[in-house]
């Protein structure tokens, strides 16, 4: 409920208009009422934390992923000389960097990142 809400919701309960609150401040103690879920420390691996099967495998690709982006970055170039560099069309690098990597074995990720770190040298 925003501010705009809550003073006419305390106006109306003020001029008796509201009747599901016996007063001002039960209506109030219900909107301090502390409806937070609870939160928990999650682990490193979300992948893990949200109880998906070969979550350890999906957190290694995830790294490499972003070790491929970071070195597209380091190494500044244009996604077409990232894609040419990596053997793959800038479509599939497209798809590759934004997170739709379950095609790819953790193998051939480790070979892209490794033709990165040549690139660089």
């Amino acid at each position: 409920m925003g501010r705009k809400e809550t003073e006419e919701a305390i106006a109306d309960c003020r001029a008796g208009r509201v009747t599901w609150f016996g007063s001002v401040a039960e209506l109030l103690a219900d909107l301090n009422a502390d409806d937070t879920p609870d939160i928990q420390q999650g682990s490193t691996n979300v992948y893990a934390d949200l109880g998906y099967s070969g979550a350890d495998e999906m957190q290694a690709k995830a790294t490499l992923v972003t070790k491929i982006g970071q070195a597209i970055k380091a190494l500044q170039l244009s996604n077409d000389q990232a894609a040419t560099a990596l053997g793959l069309t800038p479509a599939e690098l497209n798809e590759l960097l934004a997170g739709r990597f379950r095609a790819h074995s953790v193998d051939d990720l480790e070979s892209l990142t490794a033709l990165l770190d040549e690139a660089g040298r």
